[in-house]
């Protein structure tokens, strides 16, 4: 019995030798986009402060391709072990509605965390054109049918989405007209071969402010304190527009309760940071942090609203 006991307290001190705390190694934070871009630049914000609070690297890892859908395979099969995390954002949402096929589904894939940020967006024109005002803008382009065209960085993407809801929630004629990617949209307004753009606050604000581009309006319900002097498409007669870039991370599915806390609270704790809050002040960002259970209700009202927009342009990809 003795040599029993031994052996059994002996297992137990291995056992607990062993057990490491968490994080052991390195975390990697995947961003399913290309360096550079907003939800770059956020994750990399985020992975230092968290790196600090762990005393571990937190990596990020740019899986940009295939709209986003590389980096989030890659999420959806890595072990829920709170060393493969993931940002997701509108353009996750966005795509196994566009596409129709994804490898992977927000509703069952993954295990939410928190919303990170957001960054509304803008309605910016040429500004050499006459529109003082969204109502100048929807009033010529109904006086002048496929006069205004709005640009995005590809049919499907959010850039399209938000021009088609503005088309539809005003009765403007506009006319889509798709570029390979977002900054190719934004050189055709500025150099005047398309009329208009939706833009996020972080690239909008210095083209409006040098006078490059003319804002007319954002798509938040409240006024950004980026561009105070830009009404609101709600406020400009388009009731209940909004449409956000909003940032979060999530877990693949089946992360333990104790790690999902712990996640949660260390990242809401560095969302809030001095450090972070001055950096995505920068960006044109506001913070934002959500409950596993608010983020998760969250990208399913995003889901519907985006489905609706899809369902009623019929819109495939070109």
């Amino acid at each position: 019995m003795r040599c029993a006991s031994i052996v059994a307290v002996g297992m137990l001190l291995v056992g607990h030798a062993t057990a490491q705390p968490y994080p052991a190694k390195p975390v990697r934070l995947i961003a399913p986009y290309g360096a550079g871009g907003s939800y770059d630049l956020i994750a990399r914000i985020l992975a230092q402060k968290l790196g600090e609070q762990f005393g571990q690297q937190v990596l990020v890892d740019n899986r940009a391709g295939a709209a986003g859908r590389i980096g989030m395979e890659i999420l959806v099969k890595a072990a829920p072990d709170g060393y493969t995390l993931a940002t997701v954002g509108n353009s996750q949402v966005i795509v196994p509605i566009v596409y129709g096929k994804a490898p992977y589904d927000l509703a069952k894939d993954i295990t939410p965390i928190t919303t990170t940020a957001t960054i509304t967006n803008t309605l910016v024109v040429n500004p050499v054109l006459p529109f003082k005002t969204v109502a100048d803008l929807v009033a010529s382009s109904k006086s002048k049918p496929h006069s205004v065209r709005f640009g995005s960085g590809g049919t499907g993407g959010i850039t399209h989405l938000m021009g088609e809801l503005f088309k539809s929630m005003s009765g403007a004629d506009v006319t889509h007209v798709p570029f390979k990617a977002g900054i190719l949209s934004v050189n055709a307004t500025l150099g005047g071969e398309i009329e208009m753009v939706f833009l996020n606050g972080f690239q909008a604000a210095p083209l409006i402010q040098s006078g490059k581009l003319r804002g007319l309006a954002v798509t938040s319900l409240q006024r950004s304190r980026y561009l105070p002097q830009l009404p609101t498409l709600d406020e400009s007669g388009l009731k209940g527009y909004e449409v956000l870039e909003f940032h979060s991370i999530v877990a693949p599915v089946g992360l333990p309760q104790p790690l999902l806390k712990r996640l949660h609270a260390e990242i809401v704790k560095a969302v809030n940071s001095k450090e972070v809050v001055d950096k995505l002040t920068a960006q044109a960002a506001e913070i934002s942090t959500r409950s596993p259970e608010e983020l998760r209700a969250f990208i399913k009202t995003e889901h519907d609203k985006y489905e609706r927009i899809v369902k009623t342009v019929g819109i495939r990809p070109e």
